[in-house]
């Protein structure tokens, strides 16, 4: 049987570790004696060429290979690895952002380098295609999603998953936001549920005098009718629950188109076995649709957006243009794209009809041809960033409509022929609002510089990414004793502080018994997930590092009594300005960088009182190091 490049004994981490400074999947690497350095280098660099100048063995190579192959070619944040060698086998830790999408490729890796080994065909193309999509259908493979993810990692902000709640968390403790895309935990329930009722967020903007179509709901042809007689044609309809586009009827100019458009809403809501909630119908405003954002109540970025369309030239029939058009960098067809694909579907045909047009047309050169009504990204629509382009009363007109909505990010959907001209001025309207709105297509629109909103997110929340922290304390050797000290000590500086501590016995918190899971990273998680706690202590004994990591990234005091190899490494995690106290024999030695500030004796005295008493000294310090 052949030797085979296999990956054994796979463990991910969810925080530093023994092996790595990051989260990190870790496994042992078996490399076959018939593996040849050269020849896998070569076909490495026909697909990653900045492995060409790489220089070492096949484990090292096997490594960083594994780290392009994990950033799936669209520049995922994953940056460091180890090899080490354990007998006849090598452990690799790599980065890592989602298990199921790092198992995937580690897998694709071994496959890969097998049938180079022994001259088999492997289809790379499709390996690498299928990893791609377990991460685009991942928790964190959204654009949206992942962007905050990404802007806080560069930015050293902790960001974790939570499984239980479905959601992340950036920062700990009181400091800490949770959410998923742009729906926070700081956010008003009830203003995000008003923003999804478009009847009732018009009549608002119409109290308060923003400008915003005529128009009101309806359920019924009757209504429907009665209300086009009372604001005159042309017409949009579209769905009171909608989103993204879906069911919007624009331009519509007589009875028939309408009534047309409602009784397509009413079938959809039939076919998707929801209840039909009523159909909004208003009067048209023609221009370009634009998508302004908010970040707590300030303007952040503004972004054009068109119908997706091709233009003519004389010699292509539309559904080729639409396939050169499709074939264009911004248009690639992952996850990180500025645009979506543009889908020939029912929508487009109709469409191209209402203009004569058909998908084996060919048009006259300069001729634009609009593919859809709507300007949707997610259909393949357009956008332009026109951030600077703004108009002062339009950015005026955005804060004065994001101050009375309590939510991180509000998306103002509107419409007008030139954003840089006063909503004053007329043929401007405000079509609706959305809490949670998705940020990638500001971060990376298809033309135009790039806002980088998710940054804006983490600064209005943080302020500075080190304002996402609390202070950590952690040790190989805190009990329950020294714990309750630091707590006594801590009350007195500030009386209604909230501590939490991890000792052999479980979490405490405030001195209390709260819990004890078999999992030491799940009571890591619940400590630094109380959005009431001010301070940490933990604990971490060598099998816990070896089984689980440290989780928490980073400690600004750590204090270590006869480490092991194993527990050395949380000397490692002392943050900028941090403490380490190093207890040996009968003294305790405290030291900030190389420097030794403070020392103790404790000889037949009580050893926690000792060490209690010398972290009194920077305890006051600690408090208010993030504040």
């Amino acid at each position: 049987m052949k030797e085979q490049f296999s990956a054994e004994k796979i463990w991910f981490y969810s925080g530093p570790s023994y092996y790595l400074k990051t989260r990190a999947g870790v496994f042992n690497l078996s490399v076959p004696s018939a593996a040849n350095f050269n020849k896998l280098h070569a076909t490495v660099v026909e697909k990653f060429p900045q492995l060409n100048n790489f220089e070492g063995d096949i484990p090292g190579l096997a490594a960083e290979t594994l780290l392009w192959l994990s950033r799936l070619d669209v520049d995922l944040f994953i940056n460091h690895y180890s090899v080490e060698k354990d007998g006849d086998k090598f452990v690799i830790a790599i980065d890592y952002l989602d298990e199921r999408t790092s198992r995937r490729v580690i897998s694709l890796l071994c496959a890969w380098f097998n049938a180079v080994t022994y001259d088999e065909p492997f289809d790379y193309s499709s390996a690498f295609e299928a990893a791609q999509k377990v991460f685009e259908q991942s928790i964190m493979g959204g654009p949206t999603i992942y962007s905050l993810i990404e802007s806080a990692l560069k930015r050293d902000i902790p960001v974790n998953y939570i499984a239980e709640e479905n959601q992340f968390q950036w920062g700990y403790g009181k400091k800490q936001l949770r959410g998923r895309s742009t729906v926070f935990s700081t956010d008003s329930i009830k203003d995000s549920e008003f923003t999804m009722n478009k009847d009732m967020v018009k009549d608002f903007l119409n109290m308060f005098g923003f400008p915003s179509p005529t128009g009101s709901c309806c359920f019924e042809e009757g209504e429907l009718l009665e209300e086009i007689e009372r604001i005159g044609y042309p017409i949009v309809v579209k769905p009171l629950a909608g989103h993204k586009g879906q069911g919007v009827t624009t331009d519509i100019k007589d009875s028939e188109q309408a009534i047309a458009a409602l009784r397509a809403i009413i079938a959809s809501a039939e076919e998707a076995g929801q209840p039909f909630e009523g159909a909004i119908v208003e009067k048209q405003i023609f221009g370009y649709d634009h998508r302004l954002l908010a970040v707590n109540g300030e303007f952040a970025a503004g972004l054009q957006r068109v119908p997706p369309f091709v233009d003519g030239d004389g010699v292509h029939t539309i559904e080729q243009l639409i396939i050169e058009e499709n074939n264009k960098e911004v248009r690639k067809d992952d996850s990180r794209a500025p645009l979506s694909k543009i889908i020939i579907d029912d929508n487009i045909r109709e469409y191209l009809a209402l203009q004569n047009l058909a998908t084996d047309s060919v048009v006259e050169t300069g001729r634009r041809v609009d593919l859809r009504r709507v300007a949707n990204i997610s259909t393949g629509g357009v956008s332009y960033n026109v951030t600077e382009k703004m108009h002062p009363d339009n950015v005026a007109l955005v804060e004065n409509i994001a101050r009375y909505f309590d939510v991180m990010c509000l998306g103002i959907d509107v419409m007008t022929a030139d954003i840089s001209k006063s909503w004053r001025e007329g043929n401007f309207g405000v079509i609706e609002i959305n809490a949670g709105p998705g940020v990638f297509m500001h971060l990376v629109p298809a033309y135009g510089d790039s806002i980088d909103v998710p940054g804006k997110i983490m600064a209005a929340h943080f302020g500075r990414p080190e304002c996402s922290r609390i202070p950590i304390i952690a040790g190989n050797n805190i009990d329950v004793d020294l714990a309750a000290r630091i707590y006594r000590d801590a009350a007195r500086i500030k009386p209604d502080i909230c501590l939490a501590s991890l000792v052999d016995e479980g979490v405490f918190r405030d001195g209390c018994y709260v819990c004890n899971n078999p999992d030491h990273d799940q009571n890591v998680k619940l400590m630094l997930r109380d959005p009431r706690l001010d301070i940490a202590l933990i604990n971490h004994r060598q099998e816990d590092i070896f089984d689980f990591g440290l989780y928490h990234q980073g400690a600004d005091l750590v204090i270590l009594e006869n480490p092991d190899y194993a527990e050395e490494i949380l000397a490692e995690e002392i943050l900028p300005g941090g403490y380490f106290i190093n207890v040996s024999g009968n003294g305790a030695y405290m030291y900030r960088g190389f420097e030794k500030i403070n020392e103790i004796y404790f000889e037949d005295a009580d050893k926690n009182a000792a060490l209690a008493a010398i972290i009194s000294d920077v305890l006051p310090e600690l408090l208010h190091k993030y504040e």
